[in-house]
């Protein structure tokens, strides 16, 4: 009796357990799909900014090319008006000029009034003939002073004409100036929008980032079901199911498949394939790929290795690269993450310490983290893996041989 109580205590409990797991497992999938629909709304806000600054831009080109053509049009103006200044000028050189031959021309008959020295003007020495030289210089006086009036009028004309062209520059210097305000308050948006952009790519990278953690995370809880069932298995009579399970029985944890063939390409990472040095020197205690787990009924897929040290040794960055996390992680230990650009991504996880920062670049071979190896510790080892965006490589298909 007191053995089934006990039977019935661990059944209990090992429900229990495994419904705390999957209870964990569901929130992890939850949060991650949250997190992914936040990130496609920060994606879409990313892309209509995009399209308000195009249009902020084209509406800068547009008052740039207005401003273009009225400075053009300002220096037609601008020509212009010297050329009416010049003509003002010669215009009021002919009215003085007509002026004084008038002035000489009257003076003239005034001298002669009393005929005198007549025969200047005119051989004849008749009276009538005089009268009529004298009426035909006083007619050459009036046309004089007709064209005088008429090279006033001129002159007045001229005169408004430069007040309607300098009324014109004035004008264009205004609306140029609007223009170039507009510019400035168009810049000032722009400088806006382009800002809100840096800070939606902060947010973006941001979510992404947690996005993989718990895609990680998930990846280590599916390993701890597995573990657990395994355990389960073992504990269970092996005359129950003869040791074997049919293979539609089998229950898959983790979403990752594993990848065939390396997935490089022509980037700098990309190049390294097969060239990688290991993160730390060391006995893989755990390869990458499905695992099928035998009495178990179950298949996981690991999405990375595990190498165990012989001693205390520090994990290294197999390439250059930027540290996009470093911190403490649940089921990770103290982990960190590498960019390596072109979307290649390295994580090295289980660490005992933290050497480096986030944001800080490091290159091949430099240390990230100590890996402390204790006789006190059971299995001390490196969680090691490679990434292409979401999908977990073959650490195996990048290392160098030897």
């Amino acid at each position: 009796m007191k053995i089934k109580f006990l039977v019935l205590v661990f059944i209990l409990f090992s429900n229990t357990y495994l419904y705390a797991q999957t209870a964990e497992l569901d929130e992890i999938n939850r949060n991650i799909r949250n997190e992914e629909a936040e990130l496609l709304k920060l994606q879409s806000e990313k892309q209509n900014i995009s399209k308000q600054i195009a249009v902020v831009s084209s509406k800068i080109s547009n008052y740039r090319m207005l401003i273009s053509e009225l400075n053009k049009e300002r220096k037609i103006c601008e020509n212009n008006i010297v050329q009416i200044r010049k003509d003002i000028k010669q215009t009021a050189k002919e009215i003085e000029d007509n002026k004084h031959s008038i002035a000489k021309s009257n003076m003239y008959v005034v001298d002669n009034m009393g005929y005198a020295d007549i025969k200047i003007i005119t051989t004849t020495q008749k009276v009538e003939d005089t009268v009529k030289i004298l009426e035909l210089l006083g007619k050459a006086g009036t046309n004089l002073k007709k064209q005088i009036d008429k090279l006033n009028q001129d002159v007045l004309k001229l005169n408004q004409l430069k007040q309607e062209e300098e009324a014109r520059v004035y004008e264009l210097n205004t609306l140029e100036k609007n223009r170039k305000k507009a510019i400035e308050q168009l810049n000032a948006e722009n400088k806006r929008y382009n800002s809100m952009i840096t800070m939606i790519k902060h947010d973006e990278a941001g979510r992404k980032e947690y996005i993989e953690l718990l895609k990680f995370q998930r990846s280590e809880l599916d390993e701890q079901l597995m573990k657990y069932a395994e355990k389960e298995a073992n504990k269970a009579p092996s005359s129950t199911n003869n040791n074997t399970t049919s293979p539609s029985k089998v229950r898959t944890f983790g979403e990752d498949k594993p990848i065939e063939q390396s997935m490089a390409d022509n980037s700098p990472f990309g190049k390294l394939v097969k060239k990688l040095p290991v993160p730390v020197k060391g006995k893989i205690i755990e390869e990458y790929g499905e695992h099928i787990v035998a009495d178990a009924g179950v298949k996981i897929m690991h999405k990375g290795i595990k190498i165990s040290p012989s001693k205390t040794t520090q994990a290294k960055a197999v390439a250059e690269g930027r540290v996009v996390f470093a911190d403490n992680v649940k089921n990770f230990n103290n982990l960190i993450i590498l960019d390596h650009g072109s979307s290649y991504y390295t994580v090295y996880g289980n660490l005992d310490t933290i050497l480096v920062e986030s944001g800080k670049k490091v290159s091949q071979g430099e240390a990230l983290g100590d890996i402390i190896v204790d006789k006190d510790m059971e299995n001390p080892y490196l969680y090691f893996e490679l990434r292409k965006k979401d999908m977990a490589l073959n650490p195996a298909l990048w290392f160098k041989k030897g």
